[in-house]
């Protein structure tokens, strides 16, 4: 039988997980965005987007935005 202890302490481990996923993934979305030679106006959409929704807006960026500059 699980307890409640154990329970929370599973969930706290998850949520730290994710915040640590959420972190990383934030932070190689910014830092690609800013070393792309893009221009400004674009970088600056992206960069609301992904401020709005920063899981959703850093993955459309990393599989659709990073790609969209070399057409």
């Amino acid at each position: 039988m699980i307890t409640l202890a154990a329970l929370l302490f599973i969930g706290g481990l998850f949520r730290i997980i994710f915040w640590i996923i959420w972190f990383i993934l934030l932070f190689i979305t910014l830092t690609d965005l800013f070393k792309s030679s893009a221009p400004l106006n674009t970088k600056l959409l992206w960069l609301i987007v992904i401020l709005i929704a920063p899981i959703f807006g850093s993955l459309v960026y990393l599989f659709w935005g990073r790609h969209q500059r070399s057409l």
